[in-house]
């Protein structure tokens, strides 16, 4: 399997990173992200079209990657002397231009611009140099492993840059100006980009003549059956409404992976009818509102002391916040705050603690911050569903009680970022 170099600084540039470095910075962290979807490709690229055509890098990049620690990106720290060597090899009297540039496109002020500059080079020319390293290649494996990457690199370009403008010539083989990217939550993840094409129309010869009646027949006809397919779809949902149908809900997340992995990642989310002591909750089977409701219905729970409480931790299962964001949530994560606001309507006397945690990446302080913003915002939405009283207390832990090592790869270190809560008397 081919390695994907833009998977190799995505290890490093995460979603903690990028909330990190936002925070540095004092910018948001959605104009961040966006000008490190411009510069990852850019950098990369440079680097493809440079080495075909001078070469002599891989020593120099084996040695930084060798060098140096990239758990703990910032743009705080100074600039490696190898790093600066490296960018001015690729980049020369350019980079001043490139800064501007994407400054300009992410909605950045340049001095930002340039820190993120140096910051993405590290990552992805580190980690680069890193595998090159610990995988000992040879000048003809690296050349090789660059161009199997070229045409990804070139499709990942955001839209509207003009590398013309940046001064980086056709290293890409063309203005990319017409390709579309998206970075998603959590780990930049790229989706895989859609290229517009125009092409003379084709002309079949034997087509060419054929009656106008047969065109004429396909305009009505297509109506007609949206028409029919859209009247039996109604039909079906008022009948399935009329016999209060209780079949779980399918609903299928897909995630795009980046060009040139070989799969995609599809997450599929089953919802069946919880009953709430006659009211219908839609919620996972087995998962966090049913967990609670048994609970709260057990012995357990009644003769539980507050210390007894304190061990006893219930992890929502479907509350997701959008990627760099502490005050909006993604998709249906509202469905689970209303089951939880429906629970705790239906008993009263209940009590709760919100509890958020993050993993190991990232400065202590930072996450402690971000979690804590989490957590009071999960509460700021029970107090607008009418039960913010039976929430008690909020506490955002940061990675204070994560187990996951920060050098273990992204989805082992999801298990650490979590939001939850407890019962209290």
């Amino acid at each position: 399997m081919s390695i994907n170099i833009i998977d190799l600084a995505k290890k490093y540039l995460t979603s903690d990173t990028v909330d990190k470095v936002s925070h540095e910075l004092g910018e948001s962290p959605s104009n961040v992200n966006n000008a490190i979807s411009a510069y990852l490709p850019i950098i990369l690229g440079t680097l493809v079209d440079k080495n075909s055509s001078t070469g002599g890098l891989l020593h120099t990049l084996k040695s930084f990657g060798a060098s140096r620690g990239l758990n703990s990106l910032s743009t705080q720290t100074s600039e490696s002397p190898v790093l600066s060597q490296l960018i001015n090899l690729l980049f020369g009297s350019n980079q001043s231009g490139i800064v501007s540039k994407i400054a300009e496109f992410a909605g950045i002020s340049n001095g930002s611009s340039s820190k993120l500059f140096n910051l993405v080079s590290e990552a992805s020319l580190g980690s680069l140099g890193k595998y090159a390293n610990d995988n000992n290649l040879g000048e003809a494996e690296f050349g090789s492993l660059l161009n199997t990457n070229k045409s990804s690199l070139a499709s990942l370009l955001p839209a509207g840059l003009g590398l013309g403008a940046l001064g980086l010539g056709n290293i890409f083989g063309g203005d990319k100006s017409d390709v579309k990217t998206e970075i998603v939550r959590e780990n930049l993840t790229v989706e895989k980009p859609k290229v517009e094409t125009r092409e003379e129309p084709y002309v079949d010869p034997v087509r060419y003549n054929e009656p106008e009646e047969k065109s004429s027949f396909w305009k009505w006809l297509i109506p007609l059956l949206l028409l029919l397919l859209g009247g039996y779809l109604i039909w079906n949902w008022l009948k399935k409404d009329d016999n209060h149908d209780t079949t779980p809900v399918t609903t299928t997340d897909t995630v795009r992976v980046q060009e040139g992995d070989t799969t995609e990642v599809v997450t599929t989310k089953t919802y069946s009818d919880i009953d709430l002591d006659g009211v219908t909750l839609k919620a996972y089977p087995g998962g966090f509102e049913e967990q609670i409701i048994t609970y709260i219905k057990s012995d357990e729970y009644k003769n539980a002391s507050e210390d007894q409480l304190k061990e006893k931790w219930f992890n929502f299962d479907n509350i997701n916040f959008v990627f760099g964001k502490t005050d909006q949530l993604e998709g249906d994560s509202n469905i689970q705050l209303e089951n939880l606001a429906q629970i705790l309507k239906k008993y009263p006397d209940t009590k709760i603690k919100i509890g958020a945690y993050t993993d190991n990446v990232g400065k202590p302080e930072d996450n402690k911050v971000l979690s804590q913003k989490r957590a009071d915002f999960l509460k700021s939405e029970l107090s607008r569903l009418g039960v913010g009283t039976q929430v008690i207390g909020v506490e955002g832990y940061g990675a204070e009680f994560a187990t996951v090592p920060a050098e273990a790869s992204d989805e082992e270190r999801s298990a650490d970022r979590k939001m939850s809560i407890r019962f209290s008397k």
